[in-house]
Order: C-alpha cells, then sequence, then structure tokens
C-alpha cells in the first residue's frame, strides 16, 4: 500500500468494510464537495437521506478549490465518513451529488448529478 492510500478509510466503504458492516447492500451516495459553499448547498438535500438505513452516505473533497478552508471541519460537523479524493475516485458509489463543477467529476465511478449552488453554477472551471 503506498503513502496515499494509507490515509485511505477502512470503514464503511475498503478493501475489508464487510468485515465491519452491520448492514448489507446499502446503496453509496457520495456528497461531492469542492469548497464550503458548495458544501452548504449539499447540506440542503443531506436530510432527504436521514432516516433511510439502505443508503449509506459519504463525502469527499475535490481538492482543488483554492477556498476550500473549512471543509474539514463542515465534514466533521455533519458525521459523513469523508473519503480522501482518491479513494473517492476508486470507490464505485449508487449516486454521486455534487455543487460544483470542479475537480475530475467525470473519474467518479457511478451516475453523477450537479446541484445549483448560486449564480457561479454554470461557470466552467480548468482542470
Amino acid at each position: 500500500m503506498d503513502e496515499e492510500q494509507d490515509q485511505w478509510i477502512r470503514a464503511p466503504v475498503g478493501d475489508d468494510a464487510a468485515r465491519w458492516a452491520t448492514r448489507v447492500r446499502c446503496r453509496r451516495v457520495l456528497f461531492v464537495v469542492h469548497n464550503v459553499t458548495s458544501a452548504t448547498r449539499l447540506l440542503d438535500v443531506l436530510p432527504l437521506f436521514h432516516d433511510d438505513l439502505g443508503v449509506q452516505l459519504l463525502a469527499t473533497c475535490t481538492g482543488t478549490s483554492a477556498f476550500r478552508s473549512g471543509v474539514a471541519d463542515l465534514f466533521a460537523d455533519t458525521g459523513l465518513p469523508a473519503l480522501p479524493w482518491e479513494q473517492a475516485l476508486a470507490t464505485p458509489v449508487d449516486l454521486a451529488i455534487s455543487a460544483s463543477f470542479g475537480g475530475e467529476l467525470p473519474s467518479i465511478q457511478g451516475p453523477l448529478i450537479a446541484l445549483s449552488h448560486g449564480i457561479g453554477y454554470t461557470k466552467r472551471l480548468a482542470p
């Protein structure tokens, strides 16, 4: 395992995650955050999944925004498992939800939807 993978979480996703699972056949929903502004928009839809025990929520940050300060604290406050970006790209999901076009979104292993988070929503960002 390389140094980058040393930072990967082991549960509820990862090579041996099934060992720790208390529920099986959960759908994985990945919240993809570019910065705190886009994260607050995703928090608006978080309650839609609150009572569904058949959904495993995950979060990640693309790491591509110059304004990502505070994202780690926001993840900690939500209680969602936060995957490093490279692990998120390696983890198949049933749905990924983003409120930004930043990062390597086409590399996500699963269907992706993008929500508006304000006036800058329609701008395209350079890779």
